[in-house]
């Protein structure tokens, strides 16, 4: 349980870097507060998997 709230917990703060960094480079939604929620977001599910590996691997290394 603590591994999975580990991997949400570093998703969101990377995806937040990621979104301080690169902006909101895709165009999900049509008004521009609602399009940087949604890019957060696509940020936040494209580092699940990598968050995954790195703390399974981590944990298990």
């Amino acid at each position: 349980m603590a591994a999975l709230i580990l991997i949400f917990i570093s998703a969101f703060v990377l995806a937040g870097f990621s979104w301080l960094l690169l902006g909101s480079r895709f165009s999900l939604r049509e008004a521009g507060s609602d399009n940087d929620m949604a890019n957060l977001m696509a940020y936040f599910a494209a580092y699940i998997p990598i968050t995954f590996v790195i703390v399974f691997f981590g944990i298990g290394g």
